[in-house]
């Protein structure tokens, strides 16, 4: 029992050693903290909404701003001229920069798949929320919709450039719960799919034992017919050489009798009776002869 209660103490030390790790304040000065606001209020308007020139991120705002198709269309299509202008304008005009264009383009998809799902923001929380990172930090920015908050995660490296733009939905308690049963029932349902799947694949299998052992049954007694057969043609065979032979002999026990009676001097056979027939020897049949 010590030794249980022990190791639960451990693991909670764990997870708090892991929470405050998670949780470490990132340094930045003044000057940084303002041009990290300043960017996301830029990313705010390059990405989410076009917002108003004399507007600030915080606050209502009008789903009239929201980008068109077209809009979209040339934003995720940029040359690379066309992009190493705006990287320059957008360094020098709000201190923004971004790491790449694939990071731009991602960004823009990312936000596109969160509005499916949730519609335009039409607003911004007060507040960010900074986190440490591995090689720089994180800020998030937590967007309002009609549907439920978006955050968007902006990461950012030691040199203070964008490398990836994240928006996540923040879903109820009941939500994460329905989504982790569905998820659930998925998970159990393909696992009985795969078990159903591999019970009729075993039945297949005992259906083919069945077919392969009806067919060599047939064939072991197309085999036996045929084998009957043969046996049955020999056995005429050998009955019809025997018959033969019979009558061969018959022939010669005929012949026999009429020379022993004409030895004897007799015209009739009766009562001669023929025991065996042998090869006689042929100087001793002579001898008797003369």
């Amino acid at each position: 029992m010590k030794k249980i209660i022990t190791l639960i103490c451990c693991v909670l030390f764990s997870m708090l050693l892991l929470t405050g790790c998670a949780s470490q304040e990132v340094n930045l000065d003044e000057t940084q903290i303002q041009q990290v606001e300043g960017n996301v209020k830029s990313l705010i308007s390059l990405i989410v909404v076009e917002l108003p020139t004399d507007a600030s991120a915080e606050g209502d705002w009008t789903a009239n701003a929201a980008y068109s198709e077209a809009d979209r269309e040339v934003q995720l299509n940029l040359s690379k001229d066309i992009w190493e202008e705006l990287q320059t304008k957008w360094k020098k005009e709000n201190n923004l920069k971004i790491e790449s264009q694939d990071t731009y383009e991602k960004a823009i998809a990312s936000y596109l798949s969160s509005e499916e799902e949730n519609g335009t923001p039409t607003g911004l929380v007060d507040g960010y929320v900074y986190a440490s990172a591995e090689d720089g930090f994180t800020v998030t920015a937590t967007l309002v919709t009609e549907v439920r908050n978006v955050e968007m995660v902006v990461l950012y490296d030691e040199d203070m450039y964008i490398t990836n733009v994240a928006f996540n939905p923040v879903y109820t308690v009941g939500e994460n719960m329905e989504r982790a049963a569905l998820n659930t029932l998925l998970g159990m349902g393909t696992v009985f799919a795969v078990l159903i799947l591999i019970m009729f694949i075993i039945q297949s299998f005992t259906l083919i034992s069945k077919i392969e052992k009806a067919s060599a049954n047939k064939k072991e007694k197309k085999t036996a017919k045929k084998t009957g057969d043969a046996v049955d043609n020999t056995i005429a065979q050998i009955i019809e050489k025997e018959e033969t032979e019979l009558a061969d002999d018959l022939e010669l026990v005929a012949v026999i009798s009429a020379a022993i009676a004409a030895y004897e001097g007799s015209t009739s056979t009766d009562g001669f009776v023929v025991r065996s027939i042998k090869k006689s020897n042929k100087r001793s049949w002579k001898s008797t002869l003369n």
